[in-house]
């Protein structure tokens, strides 16, 4: 079954995750919502926590880490502490990062990110300088071989990336989701529908419901069609 995370940045949206925590399988923090944890002391983290802890929930640190090896490995232990389950790691970094990394691969669930939902085409060329299937074949492999848990993409990639990952050694975390009317800045985002049948092990909502009008009935929506 297609998992659900509703990704949280201001104070709002923490109130909003209270009230539909019945209906999500997680939350996503990125620098913004763990900028507001860290510095506001806010309660209603707290509760979430509870409700991870009584309901295992996910709790997904997305900060797509980027540097040092020892820089690296003292941020994940961070996660590890703050209650993080999944963490963001870039694919751009080097061997030594995710060597260090495989101690931790039973603590928290390690996910690669490479190819931004944000991205055209256009602009991966010119990032990666390669073909996405060559591209996603080149880090899917580097990754696998250190124990990832999964890697984030769009659900219009995953057909490429079956062809790389065959046996679905890693799981697909897709970001970008969208009813197909406001983007919101996500160039290849899919609708929950077409994420789950392209085959998304998980999908990740933000404004889609937390700048919806009426929150309750959008995260309902999207459930019922991962329930089908």
């Amino acid at each position: 079954m297609t998992k659900l995370i509703l990704s949280l940045e201001k104070k709002e949206h923490f109130l909003i995750a209270e009230k539909i925590q019945d209906y999500v399988d997680g939350w996503k923090i990125g620098h913004i919502g763990y900028e507001h944890i860290s510095y506001c002391r806010d309660d209603q983290w707290s509760k979430l926590n509870h409700y991870k802890l009584a309901q295992t929930k996910e709790v997904f640190f997305d900060f797509k880490l980027w540097d040092t090896p020892n820089t690296v490995k003292t941020v994940i232990e961070n996660c590890i502490k703050a209650g993080a389950t999944m963490a963001t790691v870039s694919t751009f970094n080097n061997d030594a990062v995710y060597k260090e990394l495989e101690q931790y691969n039973k603590d928290i669930k390690l996910l690669a990110v490479t190819y931004l939902t944000s991205w055209d085409s256009d602009e991966q060329y010119q990032i990666c300088r390669e073909m996405p299937d060559f591209m996603w074949r080149r880090h899917l492999n580097r990754v696998m071989e250190h124990g990832f848990y999964g890697v984030v993409c769009s659900a219009s990639d995953i057909g490429i990336l079956s062809g790389a990952d065959p046996r679905h050694t890693l799981q697909r975390v897709c970001p970008g989701i969208t009813f197909g009317v406001n983007l919101g800045g996500q160039v290849r985002g899919t609708t929950p529908k077409q994420a789950l049948d392209y085959g998304a092990d998980y999908i990740v909502v933000g404004r889609l419901v937390t700048e919806s009008s009426d929150p309750i009935s959008t995260i309902k929506q999207i459930r019922n069609v991962l329930d089908q």
